[in-house]
């Protein structure tokens, strides 16, 4: 839910190879489920994505964080 250019600055200092969803609108989060309404924020969660569109991991919490769990 962070801004595209926050986030490009986060994969750019990880060295992250793979794109990181900026989700100002809140379409994806509510979508996935993650979205909490009453805050207008979304829990902590990464979706693993294989190139077929398949979520292979999901990663919640304290774990999401750290984005290494996706690599």
């Amino acid at each position: 839910m962070d801004s595209r250019e926050k986030n490009k600055a986060f994969a750019e200092s990880l060295g992250l190879k793979f794109p990181v969803l900026s989700d100002e609108e809140k379409t994806v989060s509510r979508q996935y489920d993650v979205l909490i309404p009453l805050l207008r924020l979304a829990h902590r969660v990464t979706f693993v994505i294989d190139r077929q569109g398949i979520i292979r991991q999901i990663i919640k919490g304290g774990d999401a964080i750290d984005p290494a769990g996706a690599i």
